[in-house]
């Protein structure tokens, strides 16, 4: 982004995008690309100079920059389409240049029509077939604004539909200046107010595991006890009410404590504190701990709400029990799919953590021997614990311990916080 080498009015309007956190781009009049949005970069995970800033937009289109982010399928060559008559209105040499851009650039053109650069005949098709596109194109003047939807590509996820919109932008005596051209999530008001209620620092964290990887990072596992005798005593309404209020007061804690929501299955709770946003492996356990601590003020506050409310269950009778456990090589990334985005974890420790919690009865906190030892001095004090003081159990020694844990983890050492 150098909004320095922008006309003053533009260079406004480009601060005002940055801002507004707006994946954007600005046009000249003759339709050269002359800046794009940091979170535009972002989004194509390039910059400015190879997305071809300097160069007519067209142009831009036809590179494999742009290609490589737009779906060759559904209405994409369409949309390509609906724009050249602005393009050929306001471009210096009109059709005449436009088709030599493309001339230049078949490729693209390929691309968009879903064809295969690398056969001859198609290249030839496609030379013969932008030869008849642009004299069918009858230049007109650019609306005040105008809008069409694309699919945009990342990694092998799903393709995304975005809403591209131009807005053409006058100076004050009326003077065309260029075109503001911005890319949204195609989605109605009322569906981005839902996806607009979730954490936006959590959504960050989970956006920087797009490419699956290893990563350092205690494990927190928390459920419900007697879920099942709550579920068949209460009505379904008030236990609905009951769990959204508790899975609620769980991932605000999760998230105050910079940590990532995982998997949510009936009452139970999955989520990970990763080393590289906490910023050391020791600060990581340590807020796995507060996490923990803090859950179970969180959920007898929002059992009691709902106690005081209905009159049917008694906040006390509301326990959460909490494992913690460190994994040094956990196999994270994103899981999108058209019903759901949440991060995931693989690996022998995210399997242990589930039997730790598994093994806490009435409320308590019981964490690994590893997680424990991953605090430094200062953290430890911080959490008034003494890891060279610590006894721990086996977990087979445990009273609450169940058949799966004393199976798959007898001899895991872990004390309750």
């Amino acid at each position: 982004m150098q909004t320095s080498v922008l006309p003053g009015p533009l260079r406004s309007v480009a601060d005002a995008v940055e801002e507004a956190r707006s994946a954007a781009i600005l046009l000249d009049p003759e339709w050269t690309l002359l800046w794009t949005s940091s979170e535009f970069e972002w989004a194509m995970e390039t910059d400015a100079r190879t997305l071809g800033v300097g160069k007519h937009l067209l142009e831009c289109y036809l590179t494999d920059a742009w290609c490589r982010r737009i779906a060759a399928e559904g209405n994409v060559l369409e949309s390509f389409l609906r724009e050249l008559p602005y393009m050929a209105h306001d471009t210096p040499g009109g059709i005449e240049r436009l088709a030599q851009i493309v001339e230049r650039n078949v490729d693209g053109l390929l691309h968009l029509a879903a064809g295969d650069p690398g056969d001859p005949d198609q290249r030839a098709g496609a030379r013969a077939a932008a030869g008849m596109i642009f004299t069918h194109v009858d230049p007109c003047p650019q609306p005040p604004m105008w809008s069409h939807t694309i699919d945009w590509l990342q990694g092998d996820l799903p393709p995304m539909p975005i809403r591209s919109t131009a807005f053409r932008l006058h100076d004050p005596d009326g003077a065309t200046i260029g075109t503001l051209i911005t890319y949204d999530a195609a989605l109605p008001g009322h569906v981005l107010a839902l996806v607009a209620r979730g954490d936006e620092g959590m959504f960050e964290r989970m956006a920087r595991l797009f490419e699956p990887g290893r990563h350092q990072a205690a494990i927190l596992f928390a459920d419900l006890q007697l879920s099942t005798t709550l579920s068949r005593r209460l009505p379904s309404a008030v236990y609905f009410r009951l769990v959204r209020a508790i899975t609620s007061a769980v991932d605000d804690v999760v998230i105050r404590h910079r940590g990532i929501v995982g998997k949510h299955a009936g009452d139970g709770i999955t989520s990970f504190f990763l080393a590289e946003d906490l910023g050391s492996s020791s600060r990581a356990a340590r807020a796995a701990v507060e996490a923990a601590r803090d859950i179970a003020v969180a959920v007898h506050d929002a059992a009691k709400g709902i106690a005081e409310n209905t009159g049917l269950i008694a906040g006390g009778e509301c326990l959460i029990n909490v494992g913690v456990h460190w994994g040094g090589h956990l196999y994270m990334g994103q899981l999108v799919t058209g019903g759901r985005l949440e991060v995931t974890a693989l690996g022998d420790r995210v399997n242990e953590c589930a039997r730790i919690q598994e093994s806490a009865q009435d409320g308590q906190v019981l964490a690994s021997k590893s997680l424990v030892e991953r605090l430094d001095d200062a953290d430890a004090a911080a959490l008034a614990l003494d890891p060279d003081g610590v006894l721990y159990r086996a977990v087979d020694e445990l009273p609450g311990a169940s058949v799966k844990a004393r199976r798959d983890i007898p001899g895991m050492p872990v004390t309750v916080l």
